[in-house]
């Protein structure tokens, strides 16, 4: 029984049978005796399953190159593009390891042998993944245009959350922004910038715009002015002493173009009677200037004493009128 059914087996479409066993012993002979040849590739190198509580913190590299040897017609069907190096990282504990790049890794059709692979070996070095918030550094250079200046510089927000290595993420004390340009400005500014992480490990938790804001006003400047007229607003009345010097703050356009005439300097209003001691002494100027400074800040007010009457007296050596 058991032979009968091996014989039909055996003998049951024999014919095709035969063809199919020519047919791959004739595609044997095609492969073996084939002109072999070499090629050189560049295929991208994938990590995989690195478990979320870890992060890679040692540079990676991109690709690993190889170089294939085979029969022409098997390399020439290979699509670079479909291969692609991959390291599974499931397990991988904070520290140094090694791991070995073997041509079983690249899924090559049988009859494509690896004559070369470079790196053979990718070592990484892994860290526990943590967060934190830090303040961000807002960053400018330049120089505004002439006469002004930055008077104030912030970002916006003022922190964020950074994930990263943690022995990187623990020394973390804050996050520059990339520089803003304020060359030749005579306004404020407004930017969106990226961050500029001092670790490639590092990232924000949150993606979001950050921007920075640059306040550039006038120029300002302090300027003296001596001897400045005390007006006493009270009729018959003056000022001792009569003028004080008086220091005064603005642009420096302003204040370049002001004059003592431009100020104002008087007492404190008082009664028809002046009162005893020292009166305070205010003094203003146009809109954009701010008084710093008076000296001395406070002055008597005494009456306006008379001029005395002059005698009339005869010139020496000159002759009298003669009576009649």
């Amino acid at each position: 029984m058991t032979w009968t059914l091996l014989r039909g087996a055996v003998l049951e479409n024999w014919g095709l049978k035969i063809l199919s066993l020519a047919f791959a012993v004739l595609l044997w002979m095609f492969v073996v005796g084939e002109n072999r040849s070499e090629v050189s590739l560049s295929l991208p190198l994938e990590l995989t399953r690195v478990p979320s509580e870890m992060i890679i913190v040692s540079r990676v590299p991109e690709a690993i190159r190889v170089r294939l040897n085979g029969p022409r017609s098997l390399l020439a069907a290979i699509n670079p593009n479909q291969l692609v190096v991959r390291l599974d990282l499931d397990g991988i504990q904070p520290g140094i390891s090694g791991f070995e790049i073997l041509p079983s890794r690249l899924n090559l059709p049988r009859g494509v042998e690896v004559t070369y692979i470079s790196p053979s070996v990718i070592t990484l070095e892994a860290d526990v993944k943590t967060r934190k918030m830090v303040p961000v550094r807002p960053r400018i250079r330049g120089t505004p245009a002439e006469g002004f200046e930055v008077t104030g510089i912030r970002a916006d927000p003022p922190e964020v959350e950074v994930e990263g290595a943690e022995r990187v993420v623990r020394q973390l004390r804050e996050v520059p922004t990339e520089l803003v340009d304020v060359t030749g400005l005579d306004g404020g500014v407004t930017r969106p910038v990226e961050l500029a992480f001092p670790d490639p490990s590092l990232r924000a938790v949150t993606r979001r715009t950050i921007r920075v804001e640059a306040n550039i006003a006038e120029m300002r400047g302090e300027r003296e002015f001596v001897q400045v007229p005390v007006t006493v607003p009270v009729g018959g009345m003056r000022a001792v002493p009569p003028a004080v010097d008086v220091r005064v703050e603005g642009t420096l356009r302003a204040i370049a173009r002001l004059t003592a005439r431009d100020l104002t300097v008087a007492v404190e209003p008082f009664g028809e009677v002046p009162p005893p001691g020292l009166v305070r002494v205010v003094a203003g100027g146009p809109s954009g200037i701010r008084v710093l400074a008076v000296e001395p800040n406070g002055v008597q007010v005494v009456p306006v004493l008379p001029p005395p009457e002059s005698s009339a007296r005869p010139e020496a050596g000159a002759e009298q009128e003669k009576k009649p």
